[in-house]
């Protein structure tokens, strides 16, 4: 194994304390192996040693939302303009762009099957470490069921863009469930309200899926040793989903002081997603996203940030979550600064490395600088907590990337 060292940097070690001056990172391999506060490096004579003077040193960052299969900006009709193999090549793209914007660990919240986990674990691809959620389970008409409303045909969107199993009462959402964790997904995913990207559905306090039918996947996937995530915007879904036991709230933009109160106490996570309505609203029409998209990312985003400051006040759990699709794939970093505009630059980064490890059941390997981890780094020219826009300029003001304990990128 090779002793590196990351000297002379300003640590953000993501544990919840402040930032250290000076700090020198010692690496063996692929683990961290010590972590010291007072510069001293004498230790490791001959050590590999990157002065990191004027730098930041913070763990990878990880998306706990992300969509490795939604590469076009039409998510009803990529399925139309995209062979399989098309799809397969896309989101091997959007995995490797996603690793080399400093994301070194990624949860796919639906339609990515396990195979492109593996795929990384192997070194087949490059791109993040990965849990996958696998086929979506949806009502029929419900957000994963993308069928225009003047379509007739019964419903088939088992392809590796964006798999989803439609499925109507307790049985058949049991089976669901029961066939994506057969399929290797890591967590089990449902649609509990209207989306933006469907067709057919509405957003305006509306649910999918009954208490029953929650209960059943959530029956289903602790059975199994997991967990369920929801797709929710609105307050009448989200009551079901917390009743029903669902474990992370994705989105939940539409969620009120009562609700906040109900996760608080049932200790449901929410994982807001609040880059991808800043980008559809300001740049959608630019990058031709379909009018009723627009039109529905427009209203979710009225409030998106005003349900952010309401779970934070309440003091719920926070992950960080950035829901881009298509064209928008790369620009995962701007879900930092949005969030910062609530929890403040350290809670946002917080967010999105030591709270994202938690939900994804990693805390003990990833999300912070600490003796033991995994060696997954990035080192950023500048100080992200005076300006966390920089995060954002990844190819020139992320000059190193590190993910088990290898160089992604280095030009230091």
């Amino acid at each position: 194994m090779t002793i590196t060292i990351l000297k002379n940097a300003f640590l953000i070690d993501c544990t919840g304390g402040e930032p250290i001056e000076g700090a020198s990172i010692v690496l063996d391999g692929n683990i961290i192996k010590e972590v010291w506060t007072d510069g001293s490096i004498s230790k490791f004579a001959n050590a590999e040693v990157i002065d990191c003077k004027g730098k930041t040193v913070m763990p990878g960052l990880i998306d706990a939302h992300m969509h490795i299969g939604l590469v076009d900006a039409d998510l009803a009709g990529q399925r139309f303009n995209n062979y399989p193999s098309m799809m397969v090549i896309k989101g091997i793209n959007v995995l490797k762009d996603t690793l080399y914007q400093g994301f070194t660990t990624c949860r796919d919240a639906g339609g990515a099957d396990a195979g492109f986990r593996i795929s990384v674990e192997e070194g087949l691809i490059e791109g993040p470490r990965l849990q996958v959620a696998g086929p979506v389970l949806s009502q029929t008409g419900g957000h994963a069921d993308l069928r225009m409303p003047c379509e007739f045909a019964e419903p088939f969107f088992d392809n590796p863009g964006f798999a989803a199993f439609i499925c109507d009462g307790v049985d058949a959402v049991r089976k669901g469930a029961r066939e994506t964790l057969r399929r290797g997904s890591d967590f089990v995913k449902i649609m509990a309200s209207g989306g933006c990207a469907s067709p057919s559905d509405d957003i305006e306090d509306t649910s999918q899926y009954s208490l029953e039918e929650m209960k059943a996947a959530v029956f289903e996937a602790e059975s199994a040793g997991t967990y369920v995530a929801a797709h929710c915007y609105t307050n009448r879904g989200a009551k079901l989903c917390v009743e029903a036991g669902i474990r992370t709230l994705e989105h939940g933009n539409c969620i009120t002081k009562e609700v906040a109160r109900m996760m608080k106490d049932a200790g449901t996570i929410l994982v807001p997603t609040l880059s991808t309505y800043e980008l559809a609203v300001k740049r959608g029409e630019e990058f031709g996203l379909p009018a009723y998209f627009q039109r529905k990312m427009g209203i979710v985003q009225e409030t998106a940030l005003e349900a952010v400051a309401i779970a934070h006040e309440m003091g719920i759990t926070i992950g960080s979550g950035s829901d881009v699709v298509g064209p928008f794939q790369k620009w995962k970093g701007l879900e930092l600064e949005l969030k910062s505009r609530v929890m403040g630059p350290m809670g946002a980064i917080l967010s999105a490395t030591k709270t994202n490890a938690e939900i994804m059941g990693m805390d003990d390997q990833i999300g912070t600088v600490e003796a033991g981890k995994f060696a997954d780094l990035i080192v950023i020219d500048g100080n992200p907590l005076e300006d966390i826009s920089i995060i954002q300029d990844h190819q020139n003001r992320i000059p190193v990337i590190m993910k088990d304990g290898k160089f992604i990128k280095r030009s230091l």
